[in-house]
């Protein structure tokens, strides 16, 4: 069972079934709601699509892991190696497509359920690119840390694409203003959580350089240095905080003084640390200390939708 846990990623997984669920309750929902409208998922049919997103998560980590197993040798302890001891390789690619063919299925479902049959595709293309990801792009040049920044924000376009009020809001006139507003909140946040995993693909290069260079991966620790990963880190951190900035003149002037603060004390500064702690080190089994604070981020940044919700305006 702590096998599982490990290769499954329960954490991971809770997580990202709270960042769904406060995207739902707390920012889809009420600004449907104030204008009258209403969700048309049913909170069922809401489970089956987080039901959805774990199976397809979960066949991901499998995947990766399968493909990884020289490089964890190297970059991991051997307690923490799963496939090829306690699992073996065989039962884990099992696990793959069947995780893989639950998730796709009750995409099929959705999609019928909700008239939007281009949605049956959207889990079918998520799978693919997480097999070409653990198989190709995260051993080449910078693409593997996009398309990991990618996958981060997977969830959040999940939730949105699978509302259709959203969308025949859109198509009404008198509505549409919800839905460009739900769209540019979402959007905005979808930027916020890009630049966060984009951060944690950088640094997770840098971790795991011992084993990459062995593998003979190209990124962009080993084709261009550390020294240019940190900058990259850098560069993306800044950016990331005056696109906050913005987000926090708008809470200053509604007089929303809480949110301001949490962002403040649980992103902003916690980056700052990161980026300190960064330059001071040199060994890649250091940096495993950013790693996990990339991941704290993460989840303040999953907690940051409930608080918003909550104080903002007060």
């Amino acid at each position: 069972m702590r096998s599982i846990f490990k290769l499954f990623r329960i954490s991971n997984l809770f997580i990202i079934v709270l960042l769904q669920y406060f995207l739902r309750k707390f920012f889809i929902s009420p600004i449907l709601n104030s204008f009258g409208l209403e969700l048309i998922l049913t909170d069922f049919q809401f489970i089956l699509l987080l039901i959805m997103t774990i199976s397809i998560t979960t066949a991901g980590y499998v995947i990766n892991d399968y493909f990884d197993l020289k490089r964890d040798y190297i970059n991991r302890n051997e307690d923490d190696i799963i496939i090829g001891k306690t699992i073996k390789r065989r039962t884990a690619m099992a696990a793959h497509f069947v995780l893989s063919g639950i998730g796709i299925a009750i995409g099929l479902y959705l999609s019928y359920i909700i008239h939007v049959w281009v949605l049956a595709f959207l889990p079918i293309f998520i799978v693919g690119l997480l097999w070409f990801y653990s198989t190709e792009y995260k051993r080449q040049f910078i693409i593997g840390n996009l398309v990991l920044a990618f996958v981060g924000v997977l969830p959040i376009i999940i939730t949105i694409l699978y509302e259709p009020a959203l969308f025949r809001a859109y198509l009404t006139v008198e509505n549409r203003e919800v839905a460009v507003l739900l769209f540019k909140v979402i959007g905005y946040f979808s930027i916020i959580a890009f630049g966060i995993n984009l951060l944690y693909a950088l640094v997770k290069d840098l971790h795991d350089m011992p084993g990459d260079e062995a593998t003979g991966c190209r990124t962009l620790p080993i084709i261009a240095g550390e020294m240019a990963s940190k900058f990259t880190f850098t560069i993306v951190s800044v950016m990331l905080i005056f696109a906050l900035f913005y987000i926090q003149n708008m809470q200053y002037l509604n007089k929303a003084y809480i949110p301001l603060m949490y962002i403040v004390f649980t992103i902003e500064i916690p980056l700052i640390l990161a980026n300190t702690m960064l330059f001071l080190t040199n060994k890649s089994e250091k940096y495993r200390y950013i790693v996990r604070l990339i991941s704290i981020i993460m989840i303040f940044g999953v907690l940051a939708i409930p608080v918003l919700n909550y104080f903002s305006g007060n």
